[in-house]
C-alpha cells in the first residue's frame, strides 16, 4: 500500500487509520473491522495516542493469539454482524467500545464513552451484554456510571477520567452563567465543584494550546490573556469562589493535577 509522503503527513491518525482499512477492504472484502478501528469508522473521539502503532482490529469467528506488534489484530466475535460506517463494514458501535474498554484503561476509553452518548448511542445493556459475551465487565461498568453526554471533547474527557482516577469527587460539565457581554451566548464552565457553604470552584482545562511570545502573536495573545481576566471576574462576580486551570501536561503527570486541585479545596471521594 502506498501514499504520497506530503498528503499522508497531512492527515490525522485516525484518518491514517481509515485509509489503511480501506484499501485491505478492497483487498479482503470478507474482512469486518472491529474495535479502534470500528471506533474511527464511527467517527468517536478518542487519544490520538492510541495510534502510536498503526494497528488495524477485525472481528475474526475462531479464537487466535495474536502476535505482538503485529499490525493485523483479530478480536474474537461469535457472531459477526456487518454493518457501514465510513466506507468500510464494521460491528456495531457497541461491541466496538465493549472491545475497546477491554483493550484500554479507563482514561483511555471514556472519551469514547463520552463522545458516543453525545451523538446518541444509548449505554444501556452494555454491562449485561459483557456478561453474555464472557467478557470481563468491570471496566464497562465504570465507563457506562461516568460517561457523560455534556463533555465537548475528548480532551476533557480525559482530563475528567483522570480526576475521577485520582479519587477526586466528579466534577458538573458545562454549567452556564450569565454572560454580561451577551446575554444570548452565556458562559460555560469546564467543570464545576458546588461545595456546602458556598464554595463553588470552577475547573477550566486549556487543551494543548500554548502561548507564544514574538511581534507578531504578542497583540493576540495580550488579547486572549485580557478575555480570560474578565471572563474569571464576570464568574467571580457570580459566586465563583475559586478557578483554577490545568493544561494536557499536567494530565500527563497527574502528580502536578492533583496538587492543583487540592490547592483549589476541590475534596476526594470518601
Amino acid at each position: 500500500m502506498y501514499a504520497r509522503p506530503e498528503y499522508w503527513q497531512s492527515l490525522s491518525p485516525p484518518e491514517r487509520h481509515l485509509h489503511v482499512a480501506r484499501t485491505l477492504s478492497e483487498i479482503h472484502s470478507a474482512w469486518t473491522f472491529a474495535g479502534l478501528t470500528a471506533i474511527c469508522a464511527y467517527g468517536i473521539e478518542h487519544s490520538y495516542a492510541l495510534h502510536r502503532e498503526l494497528t488495524v482490529h477485525i472481528a475474526s469467528a475462531t479464537k487466535i493469539v495474536n502476535r505482538k506488534n503485529a499490525p493485523i489484530r483479530r478480536i474474537h466475535v461469535h457472531d459477526i454482524r456487518r454493518y457501514q460506517a465510513n466506507g468500510i463494514p464494521v460491528t456495531d458501535i457497541h461491541r466496538a467500545l465493549i472491545d475497546c474498554a477491554s483493550m484500554y484503561s479507563f482514561t483511555d476509553t471514556l472519551p469514547m464513552f463520552d463522545s458516543a452518548a453525545h451523538k446518541g448511542v444509548s449505554l444501556n445493556g452494555l454491562p449485561e451484554s459483557c456478561r453474555t459475551l464472557s467478557i470481563d465487565s468491570a471496566n464497562v461498568v465504570a465507563l457506562c456510571a461516568y460517561a457523560d453526554p455534556l463533555s465537548e471533547n475528548g480532551g476533557e474527557s480525559f482530563a475528567r477520567a483522570t480526576i475521577i482516577e485520582l479519587g477526586f469527587i466528579v466534577p458538573r460539565l458545562q454549567r452556564p452563567f450569565m454572560n454580561p457581554s451577551n446575554p444570548n451566548a452565556p458562559l460555560r464552565a469546564d467543570f464545576t465543584w458546588e461545595l456546602p457553604g458556598g464554595i463553588l470552584i470552577v475547573g477550566e482545562f486549556d487543551g494543548m494550546e500554548k502561548y507564544v511570545m514574538n511581534d507578531t502573536t504578542r497583540s493576540s495573545v495580550q488579547a486572549r490573556v485580557h478575555a480570560e481576566r474578565e471572563r474569571e471576574n464576570q464568574l467571580k462576580a457570580q459566586g465563583v469562589t475559586t478557578i483554577v486551570r490545568f493544561e494536557f501536561e499536567d494530565l500527563t503527570h497527574p502528580e502536578r493535577l492533583e496538587h492543583k486541585l487540592l490547592q483549589a479545596g476541590v475534596p476526594k471521594r470518601r
